[in-house]
């Protein structure tokens, strides 16, 4: 049994494109909130109103610490978000200015913090590359590059998410 007061939204990072499902499937057991946005998709014969989540890649679970293990077996679930070394906990306040700003989302604009430019140095920080260096040689969309990797005096070129680089220093 969890004591009320060790109960706090945490931020979970997820797999991305798959948000709903992990918090379909996470709610069954704890408090989850995926916010939700309308996107306008348009293809050449309909245009159609799609729901995507607000933070691509996240979503929020209301719970106590004691639960993390639990919470990362579920296929889906990467990490808790952490400052310090600590997972991030967010106030009851922070959540409720996130609805009130979905509740007006006409007047919400979503941009991404940073954007990659074409030639610019870059280091991959998570998965198979990890640590590795490179150059962006192509943007295919606002969430994958092309990245060039100078090893062996060999140029490899691999498609990469935005997600998964940094700035290289």
């Amino acid at each position: 049994m969890t004591d009320e007061m060790d109960i706090f939204w945490y931020v979970l990072r997820v797999r991305p494109r798959h948000e709903k499902v992990i918090a379909e499937r996470l709610s069954d057991k704890y408090e989850v909130f995926l916010p939700l946005t309308k996107k306008y998709n348009k293809w050449s014969d309909r245009i159609k109103c799609i729901e995507t989540p607000l933070f691509s890649g996240y979503l929020f679970i209301k719970t106590s610490i004691k639960q993390k293990y639990y919470i990362l077996e579920e296929q889906g679930v990467s990490s808790f978000v952490q400052f310090a070394n600590k997972p991030a906990i967010l106030r009851d306040k922070e959540i409720q200015a996130i609805n009130f700003m979905l509740e007006r989302s006409s007047s919400l604009k979503i941009e991404d913090g940073y954007t990659f430019s074409k030639g610019e140095h870059i280091k991959i920080n998570r998965g198979v590359f990890l640590g590795v260096e490179g150059q962006v040689v192509n943007i295919k969309n606002k969430s994958r590059l092309y990245v060039s990797i100078q090893q062996l005096g060999k140029i490899i070129s691999v498609e990469i998410d935005v997600d998964s680089l940094e700035k290289s220093k």
